[in-house]
């Protein structure tokens, strides 16, 4: 084979690789509507911490308040011309239920996203995931001030000898947030992260 036919080729499967990428990602958003895994991540990241306290309290979480006064009847004719009331207790308990049931849902969610998360730990890149987004050092206890700015975290990570420039840190915030949004979003995700980074080395 020439030199000529082995560039050639490698410009051809390149185009080709390009067509599946952008034609998986537009088939994607056509079907699904467009969303942004990175940013879903960021916010599930700047709320994990509340979100541990919120689980963290299975009674406090399903305490139902009920206020006299309010409607208490059912939507269920019980005989003809006559709707059945609702007891109080009928109500708090029905309540109750479904606080439960929020709860389950939501502790069940949490604790995948903790699973994720847990993956990343020993990444080096996860020190900005503690700095940036759960407000603690770099060595995971909470930090004095809370979350911390790109020149704060550029200055402890400096003084520690991590990394010396904010472009680093900001760096390896993208390339973590994107490969935690995988593990937590799946294929769309990937396929998302995957158009977005070849847009950036363009």
């Amino acid at each position: 084979m020439t030199k000529k036919q082995t560039e050639l080729s490698e410009e051809l499967r390149e185009a080709v690789f390009e067509a599946a990428r952008a034609g998986a990602a537009e088939a994607y958003t056509q079907n699904t509507g467009y969303v942004n895994y990175f940013k879903a991540m960021e916010t599930l990241l700047y709320n994990y911490k509340k979100l541990a306290a919120l689980v963290a309290d299975e009674e406090a979480y399903c305490e139902v308040e009920y206020h006299a006064g309010r409607k208490t009847f059912s939507t269920t004719p019980q005989a003809k011309g006559f709707i059945q009331r609702k007891t109080e207790a009928e109500i708090v308990e029905e309540m109750r239920e479904e606080k439960q049931k929020q709860f389950k849902e939501t502790k069940s969610g949490f604790d995948s996203l903790t699973r994720a998360i847990s993956l990343f730990e020993g990444h080096k890149e996860f020190v900005v995931i503690r700095l940036y987004y759960f407000g603690e050092d770099i060595n995971g206890n909470p930090r004095e001030g809370g979350t911390a700015t790109w020149e704060e975290i550029t200055e402890e990570l400096s003084d520690a000898g991590i990394l010396k420039e904010i472009k680093t840190a900001r760096r390896w915030r993208n390339k973590i947030v994107n490969d935690m949004a995988v593990c937590v979003f799946g294929i769309p995700a990937a396929v998302s992260a995957a158009t977005y980074r070849k847009a950036v080395d363009k």
